[in-house]
């Protein structure tokens, strides 16, 4: 009996604290102009430079253990790119090839982190 009364007080109580019409009003206002932005992003439909991009981690070593983990970790992932960025880059170019520093000092390995671009695509 008193947890249901303490619950419904304070539901009442939230419920009477829930903002005012001022707070709901901007709200509905920024809402509005939000999907606005968007329709107007939307119009615009400029082509989208896609890469396919693949990020993998080397380990300069001798185990099998290693590069086999290497390789069933390696990812493969789209992201947009500016059109300058696109045409600067062709299938097969390394963006990245950043030794792991940390890793040498902390566990004695050696490796670096690759990514590729493994594929190019506009999207209309």
């Amino acid at each position: 009996m008193y947890k249901s009364l303490l619950l419904a007080l304070v539901s009442v109580g939230l419920l009477a604290s829930c903002g005012n019409s001022e707070e709901l009003e901007r709200l509905r206002k920024e809402n509005t102009d939000l999907k606005a932005q968007l329709d107007l992003l939307n119009a615009a439909k400029k082509p989208k430079y896609i890469l396919k991009l693949k990020l993998k981690q080397a380990s300069f070593s001798l185990s099998v253990k290693k590069h086999i983990r290497n390789a069933i970790n390696a990812i493969e992932f789209e992201l947009p790119v500016d059109k300058d960025f696109y045409d600067s880059v062709s299938e097969g170019t390394e963006i990245v090839d950043k030794f792991r520093f940390g890793s040498l000092v902390l566990y004695g390995t050696l490796g670096d982190w690759e990514m590729t671009v493994k594929g190019k695509e506009i999207r209309e």
